[in-house]
């Protein structure tokens, strides 16, 4: 197997009582796919409001949009917010509607 080694594309850390996401990279199908159990672990077990740094992001699919999706109904009555999405990856939001059910910054 000569696949390239994907490094973590997603890590997390507890700050301000908030669990913080920062993901790095193309948020391409495969990715997401790959990162979708460990996400959902780390927001369903924590139960706490519930941050997405996308600023190392350069790509994202819409497999990754479900997982914020998936992720805002978790965390519903926490809300989860979305900090420094680049000006595409907003649009992307906005076309998605995803902004009505979680907060854009």
């Amino acid at each position: 197997n000569n696949q390239p080694q994907v490094q973590t594309m997603v890590t997390f850390e507890e700050a301000d009582g908030k669990l913080i996401c920062h993901f790095e990279g193309r948020m391409d199908t495969a990715t997401s796919n790959k990162i979708e159990n460990d996400v959902f672990d780390q927001v369903l077990r924590r139960r706490l409001p519930t941050v997405f740094d996308l600023q190392k992001v350069d790509y994202v699919s819409s497999a990754f949009f479900r997982i914020c999706l998936k992720a805002a109904r978790a965390t519903k009555e926490m809300k989860l917010t979305i900090v420094n999405a680049a000006p595409f990856v907003k649009d992307g939001f906005k076309l998605t509607g995803l902004q009505n059910i979680m907060d854009i910054q």
